[in-house]
C-alpha cells in the first residue's frame, strides 16, 4: 500500500522501487479478484429463487470463500454492488458478499444474546420443502442455517429462534415442530398466541385478544414473542438483543 509520512509540512513517498513493487502487487489481486468473481457471476442465474434450498446454500459457501480470502470487503462491494457505469452481480453473489461482510462486523461485536421472533399465519407451504409444494422454502431448517453460520465461532454470542403461531388454521405450529424434531434443529421455541389468551395475560386481553386471535393476529404474535423474549433469563453481563422479521426467505438471517 502506499505509505505517506508528514513531518514539519513536508510529504514524502517511499522509494520509487519500492511503490512500484506494492503498487503493482494491489494491481494483480485487484484484478485477480475481479477474474474469480467474474467466473462465479458467470455461474449463477439472474435472479434468486427462494425455494432452492440449493442456492441458499451457495449463498453461504461463497461468502465463506470471500472470507477465507482475505479480500477486502469493501473492494468486493464495489465490484459487486454495481455502479453507474457497471451492472451490479447476480442476486445470490451479492446476498454471499453481505453475508461475509455481516460476519466481519459481528466479530467486532461483544457477548451477545440474539433472539429473531416470527409469526407463522399462513405459512403451511413455505415450512414445506420446494419437493412438497412449489412455494416451499423449508424456512425453518434455512433459517437456522443461516443463524449458525453466522454465529459460528463467535464465543459468547448465542442465537435464538422464536416462532409464533397466531391462530393459523392450517396448522402452522404442528407443522413446524414436526419439522424441527425430524431435522434436529437446535435453539428453537415455539409459541402460541392463543396461550395469552388462555393465561389471560393483562396486556393482552386488556387490548381485544380473542380465543381465535382474530383481532391480533402479527401484531400479537410479535407482541407475544417479545414477551416471552423479555422474560427469558440470560447471564446479566449479557446484553439480549431481539428482533422481528418475515418469515419468508426474503430475509437473509445471515445479514443480521
Amino acid at each position: 500500500p502506499l505509505v505517506f509520512r508528514v513531518a514539519a509540512g513536508s510529504v514524502r513517498r517511499r522509494p520509487p522501487a519500492v511503490f512500484s513493487i506494492h503498487l503493482f502487487g494491489a494491481m494483480a489481486e485487484m484484478s485477480a479478484l475481479k477474474k474469480r468473481l467474474d467466473e462465479v457471476a458467470a455461474t449463477l442465474p439472474v435472479s434468486r429463487d427462494l425455494t432452492s434450498n440449493e442456492e441458499t446454500a451457495t449463498v453461504l459457501k461463497l461468502a465463506t470463500e470471500i472470507l477465507e480470502s482475505g479480500a477486502d470487503i469493501e473492494e468486493v462491494k464495489k465490484l459487486t454492488y454495481g455502479s453507474e457505469t457497471e451492472k451490479p452481480a447476480p442476486p445470490v453473489l451479492i446476498s454471499a458478499v453481505g453475508a461475509a461482510e455481516s460476519k466481519l462486523l459481528l466479530k467486532k461485536c461483544g457477548p451477545h444474546h440474539l433472539s429473531c421472533i416470527f409469526a407463522m399465519y399462513g405459512e403451511q407451504n413455505r415450512l414445506r420443502t420446494k419437493a412438497e409444494h412449489e412455494n416451499g422454502q423449508d424456512l425453518m431448517t434455512n433459517k437456522v442455517k443461516q443463524l449458525e453460520w453466522l454465529f459460528e465461532g463467535e464465543e459468547g454470542k448465542t442465537w435464538e429462534i422464536v416462532a409464533v403461531d397466531d391462530g393459523c388454521p392450517s396448522n402452522s405450529k404442528e407443522l413446524a415442530q414436526s419439522i424441527i424434531e425430524k431435522n434436529g434443529l437446535k435453539n428453537i421455541t415455539i409459541l402460541d398466541l392463543k396461550d395469552a389468551w388462555k393465561e389471560k395475560i393483562p396486556f393482552f386481553m386488556e387490548r381485544g385478544l380473542d380465543e381465535a386471535c382474530k383481532k391480533s393476529r402479527k401484531g400479537g404474535a410479535i407482541l407475544y414473542g417479545l414477551q416471552h423474549c423479555a422474560a427469558t433469563k440470560t447471564p446479566e453481563s449479557t446484553p439480549k438483543l431481539v428482533m422481528y422479521t418475515d418469515s419468508d426467505l426474503s430475509t437473509d438471517m445471515a445479514l443480521c
